[in-house]
């Protein structure tokens, strides 16, 4: 049976069960096949854990798994890895980042794995707030600025991030199976997942410090930071090179804000974090809507 569905604002038609991503209205225009095939020595991925992947001109995704691999563990690397390079292939930009929505513009938080980025998804989720993406965010240049396209409405937390919520693992799927693997896949109602594309309002960068602090980067330390937070960044020399990707990350760091936010790795002030990361980033879209404002009346 085939499955219709929607990510990162494409329709993908796959072969592969993909549950828990939104459903696509019937009819709509296919952006994406994913099928099974044999691939050998074409293969553009190879991952032991899964199997080979063809990943064609940003169009199709051909999967070929290893007997015996859960399907889960081959999604895991299909609408990671193989994912993450036909965005590269389409033109967009997949940063390695979390986002919200907040007064109808996404904030996304970007940082290394394993620096809270999704722990951080779950807070804002649990205080209302609508969930663009988790983990990894495209976006898309449009004639008004950058847009935020939406992601998998989920978000996975390791059991120390699920204690911290209160939350315990039964009835949730595990997002690898592996008996050393203990991170989790939280689902987020579609009601409150944002299923349509954003204006990207700002990004803040992770990074390590005694307290909370946040600053904003200049033109070539957020452009640097960008180039550093790309998903699958080793994946640009395939797709025309760096040159290439330097001038798309100017373009997002010369049309929306990037900031620095430092924090200790102290889940006991995540409540801390979250608030002060709110209060600024809703204090950053103000400004840029008065930008546009005045910019529109000029």
């Amino acid at each position: 049976m085939v499955s219709l569905v929607r990510l990162f604002g494409l329709t993908l038609s796959s072969e592969l069960p993909l549950p828990g991503l939104v459903a696509a209205p019937e009819g709509s225009a296919v952006d994406v096949t994913i099928c099974r095939g044999s691939v050998g020595a074409e293969a553009d991925l190879v991952i032991p854990e899964a199997g080979s992947f063809v990943v064609r001109a940003g169009r199709e995704i051909i999967v070929d798994a290893l007997p015996g691999i859960p399907e889960r563990n081959v999604r895991l690397f299909l609408l990671g890895s193989a994912m993450g390079l036909l965005l590269h292939q389409r033109g967009l930009f997949p940063l390695h980042a979390n986002a919200v929505a907040l007064d109808g513009r996404a904030i996304a938080v970007a940082g290394a794995t394993g620096a809270g980025k999704s722990t951080l998804a779950a807070w804002f989720s649990r205080q209302g707030l609508g969930l663009v993406g988790d983990d990894v965010i495209a976006l898309k240049p449009t004639g008004e600025g950058m847009v935020a396209l939406p992601g998998p409405p989920r978000v996975r937390l390791w059991r120390q991030s699920l204690d911290t919520f209160g939350l315990g693992s039964e009835g949730l799927e595990p997002s690898y199976v592996d008996p050393g693997f203990d991170k989790w896949d939280l689902p987020v109602p579609l009601s409150d997942h944002e299923a349509d594309e954003l204006p990207l309002g700002c990004i803040y960068v992770l990074s390590d410090g005694p307290g909370i602090a946040i600053h904003r980067l200049g033109g070539a330390a957020a452009a640097g930071a960008l180039f550093d937070h790309t998903y699958r960044g080793a994946y640009v020399e395939q797709v025309g090179g760096a040159a290439g990707h330097w001038q798309a990350v100017a373009r997002i760091a010369a049309s929306v804000p990037v900031f620095s936010l430092e924090r200790p790795r102290d889940l006991s002030q995540l409540d801390g974090l979250g608030h002060a990361l709110l209060d600024h980033a809703r204090a950053a879209t103000a400004r840029t809507d008065d930008a546009d404002r005045s910019a529109g009346q000029g």
